[in-house]
């Protein structure tokens, strides 16, 4: 229904309504309380337990945040506390969905492509030390120690959060996951599941169609990455919800602080957790 109603408003109108709940989200956010750089650090190191060494994927809408400093200087709070031996890993997805995309022909550009995960992740994708992943629709940047290793093989991965995948690697390392301005509702790394134990889902999440998507690597080649989208008809459930009743809040935990929503988890033992559950027959896709 959600999808029928967006094709039949017409796109004059849903620039209207978007631009009215921009305006609408930035009165919100300046009644709520500023947080200054040594806030936010605290933040992070202690309701999001980051910390030295750490791996975590890091999700965020900075525009949810009331900061009485530049918005740029947050990645390097989170560089300084995860520090030489640690790894921050961004999504960087393109503006539209992955079938829309994929559909378009556009060409991916792992060097230029924005991302439209948030500022934040287009600061990291422009980072001198990042190294993103060649995917044309799920590509992460990351940076620090396990950048190379993590992002090296994703234009392998047919589905996009396969073995091959930044967001399998991460698992494997026994990596964190944290939100910054945002809930669990975008904890992407829990999609690893579906590319693991497709058979084991109440039905499948992706299109028929494997796409032949155009990119264009570091170096500025052409070459063809082969891939599947999610159908986004069937990407109907509420993670906030199934983290709340399922998992256990010492492993994925959503945090409000003063009007401004976080999260922090464990993603390797989330996704542990969320096997055992899917074994039983218990998916995100009931919730």
């Amino acid at each position: 229904m959600i999808e029928l109603i967006k094709k039949i408003v017409p796109d004059n109108l849903k620039k209207q309504i978007n631009s009215y709940k921009k305006e609408q989200l930035k009165k919100r956010v300046q009644k709520l309380p500023k947080l200054s750089k040594v806030d936010l650090e605290n933040i992070f190191r202690n309701k999001l337990d980051l910390k030295f060494g750490d791996i975590s994927f890091v999700h965020s809408s900075l525009d949810r945040l009331n900061l009485d400093f530049p918005s740029f200087q947050v990645l390097d709070i989170l560089l300084d506390i995860v520090g030489s031996e640690g790894t921050l890993i961004f999504p960087t997805y393109p503006k539209l969905t992955s079938y829309k995309f994929l559909k378009s022909s556009e060409i991916f550009d792992q060097r230029r492509t924005p991302s439209y995960m948030g500022i934040l992740s287009e600061f990291a994708r422009r980072h001198s030390k990042a190294i993103r992943s060649l995917h044309p629709t799920k590509s992460v940047a990351a940076i620090g120690k396990h950048a190379e290793e993590i992002t090296n093989s994703h234009h392998l991965s047919i589905y996009p959060y396969d073995k091959n995948s930044p967001y399998y690697k991460a698992y494997e390392l026994g990596s964190k996951a944290v939100g910054i301005g945002i809930k669990t509702t975008f904890y992407s790394a829990v999609h690893v599941l579906d590319d693991l134990y497709l058979d084991k889902l109440p039905f499948n999440p992706y299109v028929d169609e494997l796409f032949e998507a155009k990119c264009k690597n570091i170096n500025k080649e052409e070459l063809i990455i082969k891939t599947y989208a999610h159908d986004m008809n069937k990407m109907h459930f509420n993670l906030p919800k199934f983290f709340a009743s399922q998992i256990d809040n010492s492993i994925c935990e959503d945090i409000n602080i003063n009007g401004m929503d976080f999260f922090r988890a464990d993603l390797t033992k989330t996704i542990n957790e969320m096997k055992k559950l899917l074994d039983s027959g218990i998916s995100i896709y009931k919730y």
